[in-house]
């Protein structure tokens, strides 16, 4: 595994998401040319929300081959509106035909953090790679549900989590042994609050957003305005 990091700056957030579209995009046709499948795994927060209504642009997507799974989750009731689960569902597969409906596998939040990690956990194990991760950033270095100060097993694919720093406290995160299956991995960082992350990633300091290695060069999207 490396820690190579592509810093890929741009001058507009609709620049940022026009050129990580048309990555995705690429991505998608490449993986499923190749193995009949897309398997990708989504980051939750509210830049993501745009990208994924994009999805909806791709010409002649072939979503019915997508697999999707999500990187981590809020333990609420399945249809609360925080879940990262919902809001990939009313951003982006509502929208779709139901003939061309890809595979969903959202995190049992509902079942408490150990539960659904455990359950989560045997899924994400069951497969030797995904061909994209969709990460973002925290103001604090977090990204998924893996937050500072806080020790995760690296054995295991999937975490619970207790006493977040941020509502709610119980949640259930992927680790960086699960996003190192991704042959690509991309973070989607905005606004101005992410430069300090942004500045202690380069200089090494260790952040979770950090652990997380690749066997390919990690591309870090960033618009600070």
């Amino acid at each position: 595994m490396q820690k190579k990091v592509n810093w890929k700056e741009f001058t507009s957030i609709e620049e940022l998401q026009a050129t990580l579209l048309s990555a995705i995009e690429h991505q998608a046709m490449a993986a499923i040319k190749k193995t009949g499948s897309f398997k990708v795994i989504l980051a939750g927060g509210t830049t993501p929300e745009k990208i994924y209504h994009s999805f909806l642009k791709f010409n002649q997507a072939d979503f019915k081959r997508w697999e999707i799974f999500v990187g981590d989750e809020r333990c609420h009731e399945p249809n609360d509106k925080n879940r990262n689960s919902q809001m990939i569902r009313n951003t982006f597969l509502n929208h779709l035909d139901s003939m061309n409906m890809p595979k969903f596998f959202p995190i049992k939040s509902e079942l408490g953090p150990i539960d659904g990690a455990n359950d989560y956990d045997s899924l994400i194990d069951s497969y030797d790679f995904f061909d994209l991760a969709l990460l973002g950033l925290g103001e604090d270095g977090h990204t998924a549900s893996l937050f500072p100060g806080h020790q995760w097993n690296e054995g295991a694919n999937v975490i619970p989590v207790n006493n977040a720093p941020k509502p709610p406290s119980d949640r259930i995160s992927l680790t960086p042994k699960a996003f190192s299956k991704s042959k690509k991995i991309i973070f989607i960082v905005t606004g101005k609050n992410k430069c300090i992350p942004v500045e202690n990633w380069k200089s090494q300091k260790p952040i979770p957003a950090s652990q997380i290695l690749s066997n390919n060069p990690i591309d870090v999207y960033c618009n600070f305005n």
